[in-house]
């Protein structure tokens, strides 16, 4: 197969420019803080988000995150996203869901925050997902103010967004 030159350079340059778009996504939590919606009364919001860069993601890199064991989202190293939820008694769980999973209450008006990060295995670079509450909320805003909006699902989304 002989590739000319031309080809393989306009190629390249929209790989990179993929590439590049790939690690923009969405806004910073310290750009956005202060615009998240207001939460509808009886409700609480959970934030779940992830610290990580890419090398230390997790079992699966993007692993898929569960409420209740409905897919809410996924833990993408470096972003964060929320739900808006009735206040009760909550469960995060990853999708493969081998353990019980971080159970929490959740209070009108009140914000949690949930925490991902990932333990090395040993040599074989698997890892497992761990998931934590962060009881400081000036500790988790401080991990949140670098990380950016990843979005929920699109189902959550609509929930939690007003129409406009």
């Amino acid at each position: 197969m002989n590739i000319s030159a031309g080809r393989l350079t306009a190629w390249t340059i929209g790989l990179c420019a993929a590439l590049l778009l790939a690690g923009c996504g969405g806004p910073r939590y310290a750009s956005m803080a202060q615009a998240l919606p207001a939460l509808p009364p009886g409700t609480g919001r959970i934030v779940l988000y992830n610290p990580m860069d890419g090398a230390g993601s997790g079992p699966s890199g993007q692993p898929k995150i569960r409420i209740n064991k409905q897919v809410v989202g996924r833990s993408k190293p470096g972003s964060f996203f929320f739900v808006d939820e009735p206040a009760g008694s909550y469960i995060v769980t990853d999708k493969l869901w081998t353990d019980d999973g971080l159970s929490f209450m959740l209070n009108p008006g009140e914000t949690r925050y949930v925490r991902f990060s990932a333990a090395s295995l040993g040599s074989t670079g698997i890892s497992k997902l761990n998931i934590e509450l962060v009881d400081s909320p000036s500790e988790a805003e401080r991990e949140l103010l670098p990380l950016r909006y990843a979005g929920a699902t699109p189902a959550v989304q609509a929930q939690a967004m007003p129409a406009r």
